[in-house]
């Protein structure tokens, strides 16, 4: 543990790089077998505009693989997600589809991967200037990821912008079921105190859990941040993160 800087614990998808075509693609595709039919895409040119706008709308508030279910069937049969509340019933509506879901979806992300893997990676543009910050983190012994993203994928992206992260330090959605588990198990294995980690994250639902157990949190807003997620983290006190560099120097 380096003295007076923290630990910063990073969740991937929203904060390090915009991953919503791919999986718009991805979970088109998933949908497809889902529903045994055979019209997969492998190309944005696929998709109309609304088709895009439609699900960047919703997308931020997927939590996991799995619940690309919940954007897909309310797609298919019109149904509006307006709201966070709306969102959970039907996850919880649909809750027993959602992890056999996953399993397609990560089957479906495989095979757009195998069949270009450049062309998967262009789908992950990253957000300016995160990773170069944690590339500074990571010589510092100070970057950890926890995702429900899985590490492979993690693992492509980030080796294509030159960052390897050590296998210790990348927690996916093999490994955890919720990112205050990713917290415990970092904070056990570092031998640190809750106050000398910082979890980032750009769903504000991730970070109620690790705040009300003592955990530093921040929601990000470089990305497509709900205006309902904004509103919460006022309500609940989270504070926000505009500039990931502000990192470097946080209890410095």
């Amino acid at each position: 543990m380096i003295k007076n800087k923290k630990i910063i614990v990073f969740d991937f998808d929203g904060v390090v790089c915009d991953s919503t075509d791919e999986c718009m693609v991805t979970s088109w595709n998933a949908w497809e077998e889902w529903e045994t039919r055979d019209n997969f895409r492998d190309d944005l040119s696929e998709f109309t505009e609304d088709d895009k706008l439609n699900f960047r709308k919703v997308r931020p508030r997927v939590r996991g693989a799995g619940e690309y279910y919940i954007l897909r069937r309310a797609f298919s049969e019109g149904i509006s997600i307006d709201n966070q509340e709306v969102y959970d019933e039907l996850e919880e509506q649909w809750q027993e589809n959602i992890e056999p879901f996953k399993t397609i979806f990560f089957k479906a992300r495989e095979k757009l991967r195998r069949d270009d893997v450049n062309a998967w990676i262009d789908l992950h543009p990253v957000f300016n200037g995160v990773v170069e910050v944690m590339k500074t983190l990571n010589n510092q012994n100070r970057l950890y990821i926890a995702t429900l993203k899985d590490a492979k994928s993690v693992r492509l992206i980030l080796e294509n912008k030159g960052l390897d992260m050590k296998k210790d330090r990348l927690l996916d959605q093999a490994q955890i079921t919720s990112k205050l588990q990713a917290l415990d198990r970092y904070r056990k294995q570092i031998g640190c105190d809750k106050k000398d980690m910082i979890f980032i994250d750009d769903n504000v639902t991730h970070l109620l859990e690790p705040k009300n157990a003592g955990y530093d949190v921040f929601l990000t807003v470089w990305g497509e941040t709900i205006d309902e997620y904004l509103h919460i983290a006022k309500i609940q006190n989270i504070q926000l993160l505009d500039n990931c560099t502000k990192l470097i120097d946080h209890e410095k």
